[in-house]
């Protein structure tokens, strides 16, 4: 009997093939791989976060939070610049507005609009009825303009000019206008002009001299000496010598 228990219990583990012994040792694969998942996950979200707060190429460069350009802008048609945009209302949100002098204000209030990201396609994007490409033009209380345009029946084309300061020789800006980057006291034209021609400065140039010069002479204080204290002299004294 003893010997017929003993292979009945052999038989047994040997149908079995260890699998009970198997059964209770730890997953160590399966836990490891979702530990590196979960790690993954982590790096992926967090890098997804610091890029988001910090577009390439806006960290550490102009225009910062706190900082304030000025840029005259204009859109031409033919022969004479359409008139000034209107100014836009609740500025206090907005990185790039105009307050209907003809200039565009450049304030980032986040990291997203500060260094290559202060454009005028942010500008652009966010006023209502303006764009602006190579081939079209639409703004607001005006008929587009177009490619395909003409300037008193003379072929035409959309050009694009940029001084990068009051001083400095415009320059023909070739791509996409959405592009241009912002400098302070910069000056853009953009619109339409006959073959052969070329942009003038915009009719705001003149805003933006004036606002210089005015902060100009906000910023110097001039000081007034004040007087010295009277001085007095004392008066001369007369001794009497005795007779």
């Amino acid at each position: 009997m003893a010997k017929g228990s003993t292979g009945k219990r052999v038989a047994r583990a040997a149908a079995t093939g260890g699998s009970r012994t198997r059964k209770g040792e730890a997953p160590l694969g399966f836990y490891t791989s979702l530990a590196l998942i979960i790690v993954i996950g982590i790096f992926v979200v967090g890098y997804s976060r610091y890029e988001r707060l910090h577009p390439s190429g806006a960290a550490g460069s102009p225009p910062r939070v706190g900082q304030t350009w000025h840029v005259a802008f204009g859109v031409y048609d033919c022969n004479a610049f359409l008139p000034n945009l209107k100014a836009q209302k609740n500025t206090s949100s907005l990185s790039f507005y105009t307050t209907g002098n003809g200039l565009i204000t450049v304030q980032p209030r986040s990291a997203l609009n500060e260094g290559s990201n202060a454009t005028l396609g942010k500008f652009v994007l966010g006023y209502s009825g303006l764009y602006l490409s190579g081939g079209k033009i639409f703004y607001p209380g005006h008929a587009a303009i177009t490619s395909s345009s003409t300037c008193n029946g003379k072929p035409a084309t959309i050009q694009v000019k940029v001084w990068s300061s009051l001083l400095s020789a415009g320059k023909v800006y070739t791509g996409n206008p959405a592009n241009i980057r912002f400098a302070d006291q910069q000056l853009i034209s953009v619109g339409l002009v006959a073959k052969g021609s070329s942009l003038p400065k915009p009719d705001s140039t003149k805003a933006l001299v004036n606002l210089g010069l005015t902060q100009a002479l906000s910023s110097t204080t001039t000081t007034v000496p004040s007087l010295s204290p009277a001085t007095t002299v004392p008066s001369p004294t007369t001794s009497t010598a005795a007779g």
